[in-house]
């Protein structure tokens, strides 16, 4: 099987994900140019972890019906498989507290072949990403403001000097551990 670049199969993938969706490419100049995108990774599993490790040159979004997000980028060491996970919603008026309680839906490794990844996607991922999705956009009706003895230290995206360093390799210790977590809360993990 010839190796799909990813800019194509996010296209691809797009194309046969249910509701209507598009992709929209991302080649990284910088190590920190993948943080605006990778910090409202919706996952604190695999994804995250490869994310805060790796530099990873480039990726994809695409967006779908009801405003839905989902992050594509290459597996590394995986040559064959690329990872698929929500980015959490970017809306007006959903603040961390609207998160509290909702079960992460995470995202999944694929295999880099647009139809059986566009399939695992809508099987294994978009049930788990629309639930969660309708649970904070509930929240959001339920809570509009934060909890008056709301104690969240929020934090703010951290980004290193490692301008230079090659995609696909690890970072350093000191760029994982200076990365925080999407939007200042804390992650719901599942059992």
């Amino acid at each position: 099987m010839p190796h799909t670049t990813l800019e194509a199969l996010a296209s691809d993938m797009a194309a046969r994900l249910p509701g209507g969706w598009t992709s929209t490419y991302q080649r990284y100049a910088l190590y920190e140019d993948q943080f605006p995108t990778t910090n409202r990774l919706w996952d604190t599993g695999h994804v995250q972890h490869i994310a805060l490790t790796y530099v990873l040159g480039h990726g994809a979004v695409l967006r779908g019906p009801e405003g839905q997000e989902l992050y594509v980028t290459d597996r590394p060491r995986y040559p064959h498989e690329v990872v698929v996970a929500p980015l959490e919603p970017d809306r007006a008026g959903i603040g961390p507290h609207h998160f509290d309680g909702v079960e992460e839906p995470s995202g999944i490794a694929v295999p880099a072949a647009p139809v059986r990844a566009a399939a695992a996607v809508a099987r294994r991922l978009l049930p788990r990403y629309e639930q969660a999705l309708l649970k904070v956009l509930q929240q959001v009706e339920d809570l509009p403001k934060p909890p008056v003895n709301a104690s969240r230290a929020r934090t703010s995206a951290v980004t290193t000097g490692h301008g230079k360093l090659e995609a696909g390799l690890p970072t350093t210790a000191l760029a994982r551990q200076t990365a925080s977590s999407p939007a200042g809360r804390a992650p719901t993990r599942r059992s």
